[in-house]
């Protein structure tokens, strides 16, 4: 069995990556299972999704801890402690990052391939932060036992129910074409697969509502979970030509935008999640955004 763990963001097409993965190793006539992980976060909140390949009957279930292969379509997750994306990677863990760093600047514990997704994709769809095309031919690819004919297949039957239009499918499609063509498949030392037994039928039993249902006493804690880190692009205010009209502070769903003491408007990084609405509204264009590159250089 191969297990392929995808890491990105909300927005990506994570969850759908592992869809097209999973449905081109079905066409190439293996078994498969695929399956998303996430809250009720919004855009831009870090998701990870699941693939299993295998010639035999899948009898596993849950998320992938011991992965074969690591797909990380944005690499500002590699220093993001809660998505923890090389978490359960071993020395024989074939991992790929979306990047235009070197392998070697990125890690030096592991064995990295990197590429940049980000520019095939614009050109293709017109857009950089899409990826569910491009990161299931990574991996369909660096699996070397599917065929591009059955990739191209599971990306038209995935795609076409989100009623894409015949210009953006043929644009997923050459997408995953050159990315197929680019890279060459690695041998994956499998690991030796564990023997699973059913355990004892356990009765659990009923609770009284007040002991069974949460309870919650504490004040909201929001304001402690930094959820700056889900930004992918990040708003910056040319404050040699803002005028102080403040309709970014109205208009900032989150509220992150405040008024400094000299009447400023003054962007909470730790708080703003990136969805751009400020520069979208600011009436003289006067917010630049800026793609955050992580740490680094």
């Amino acid at each position: 069995m191969w297990r392929i763990r995808i890491h990105g963001r909300g927005g990506q097409g994570i969850k759908t990556a592992s869809q097209i993965l999973g449905s081109a190793g079905f066409y190439s006539g293996f078994q498969a299972q695929d399956f998303p992980l996430y809250g009720a976060e919004r855009r831009g909140a870090p998701v990870i999704a699941f693939t299993r390949i295998s010639e035999d009957i899948i009898l596993e279930r849950g998320p992938i801890s011991s992965p074969d292969i690591i797909l990380i379509g944005d690499e500002t997750l590699l220093n993001d402690p809660q998505s923890a994306p090389l978490c359960g990677a071993e020395p024989t863990t074939l991992i790929f990052v979306n990047s235009s760093h070197t392998p070697e600047s990125l890690s030096q514990k592991f064995s990295l391939i990197t590429a940049n997704l980000n520019d095939l994709c614009l050109q293709h769809l017109n857009n950089r932060t899409v990826y569910s095309s491009a990161l299931s031919a990574v991996g369909a690819r660096l699996l070397g036992n599917i065929d591009l004919q059955d990739l191209l297949q599971a990306v038209e039957d995935e795609l076409t129910p989100h009623g894409i239009s015949s210009s953006a499918l043929k644009g997923n499609l050459d997408l995953a074409r050159e990315i197929f063509a680019s890279l060459q498949p690695v041998d994956i030392l499998r690991k030796e697969e564990k023997v699973l037994t059913a355990k004892s039928l356990v009765l659990p039993s009923q609770l009284p509502v007040v002991d069974g249902a949460p309870i919650i006493l504490e004040p909201g804690n929001m304001a402690l979970r930094k959820t700056g880190n889900w930004r992918v692009e990040r708003p910056e205010i040319d404050y040699e030509k803002c005028n102080n009209c403040l309709i970014c502070y109205a208009r900032c769903p989150d509220g992150v935008i405040g008024i400094a003491p000299d009447g400023r408007p003054e962007i909470d990084y730790d708080h703003c999640k990136g969805c751009l609405i400020c520069a979208q509204e600011c009436p003289g264009h006067f917010i630049h955004t800026v793609r955050e590159m992580g740490t680094f250089p």
